[in-house]
């Protein structure tokens, strides 16, 4: 109801419908693929297999500089990538990542940074 009337534009149906295997996620993203990994803007990601190969593309570029991280990128470990880049992109941008020792935090947390450099 109130999504429909905040962002007309955009089809929401295919975001707040049934949760299947294929509906797609609602994540905004400075990057979303390999042409804005350059040029960063701010905007809707149409396309996990898009944002996926620019996340699997710059993890490949930190692994030539730095001691290899193997991740494996799975759907949530995509868009909690999205979300931490998006929060230290903005001016002073800072966030407190939650979770079991282990999980993950650290890791994807370094990836964000080295999109965001």
């Amino acid at each position: 109801g109130s999504a429909k009337k905040s962002f007309p534009t955009i089809p929401t149906a295919q975001f707040f419908g049934e949760q299947s295997l294929g509906t797609m996620p609602l994540c905004f993203c400075h990057v979303r693929d390999d042409a804005t990994l350059v040029e960063p803007a701010y905007g809707l990601v149409k396309d996990m297999k898009s944002l996926r190969a620019c996340f699997e593309h710059a993890l490949h570029e930190y692994n030539e500089f730095h001691p290899a991280m193997d991740l494996v990128l799975f759907r949530d470990a995509l868009l909690h990538v999205a979300r931490i880049t998006r929060v230290v992109l903005q001016p002073a941008g800072h966030a407190l990542l939650v979770g079991v020792g282990g999980s993950g935090k650290q890791s994807l947390a370094r990836l964000a940074a080295h999109i965001c450099n």
